[in-house]
């Protein structure tokens, strides 16, 4: 499975379970000089100091760590060289941890993403104006709902200058994994601008495959075992 994340063209793999992650770092780091080469694994797990130690030292690429929550001393050397991305609940903290050089990588919270600042597209570009280009915001959505709502509602993100998605419990360990993972990323690209991307991709570890309706509609069978 990972090896195939990186031929549909995934850009990122996430996890929160520790076990998961160390595998998918030893499959990626085999890619070394290929093509596609290895995508970065962020663990998006509870970030305390035994999942840390553990994170560090199997190679994740990144953690990812609310912004009000305040990093125990002991802490911070664990992740000296791991990444952070940081869980943001309002614009001005992203401000901040710029202004601060904490880091310009964001997960946008549901909260966030809801506020009058995302409202709409001309509102959530005017809210992102303030950052730097180069900072990456990433919002996240959940996989295989009804009428397949996930791409539009990726595209509507896209088109709100959000940069990456991240697609949650898109792979799960059952047959759909790379299906879906192939369908919700070519769907949600297709027509996007080209500075947008699909960060990630979430699941756990389990047959089947998707089949369109008469409406279009791709339906799943893992839907229908929830």
């Amino acid at each position: 499975l990972s090896m195939q994340l990186r031929k549909v063209k995934a850009a990122a793999i996430w996890t929160k379970d520790v076990d998961t992650l160390e595998c998918f770092v030893k499959e990626q780091s085999s890619a070394m000089g290929d093509f596609p080469g290895p995508v970065p694994v962020i663990y998006w797990g509870v970030p305390d100091a035994a999942s840390l130690d553990r994170v560090a030292e199997g190679g994740a690429s990144a953690v990812v760590i609310d912004y009000a929550q305040t990093l125990d001393a002991s802490m911070q050397p664990k992740l000296e060289n791991t990444g952070i991305i940081w869980k943001v609940s309002s614009v001005e903290q992203m401000q901040q941890s710029i202004d601060n050089n904490a880091g310009d990588i964001f997960l946008l919270s549901e909260s966030l993403l809801q506020s009058t600042n995302f409202a709409d597209i001309e509102t959530a570009k005017e809210s992102l104006s303030a950052i730097p280009k180069s900072a990456v915001t990433i919002a996240s959505l959940s996989s295989m709902q009804p009428e397949n709502a996930e791409i539009s509602q990726g595209k509507q993100y896209a088109s709100k200058g959000i940069s990456s998605l991240l697609v949650q419990s898109c792979c799960v360990g059952d047959n759909e994994d790379l299906k879906y993972a192939q369908f919700v990323i070519e769907s949600i690209s297709k027509k996007s601008s080209s500075s947008f991307s699909m960060t990630g991709l979430t699941g756990s570890t389990n047959g089947h495959f998707g089949v369109s309706s008469h409406s279009g509609e791709v339906k799943w069978q893992r839907t229908k075992t929830q």
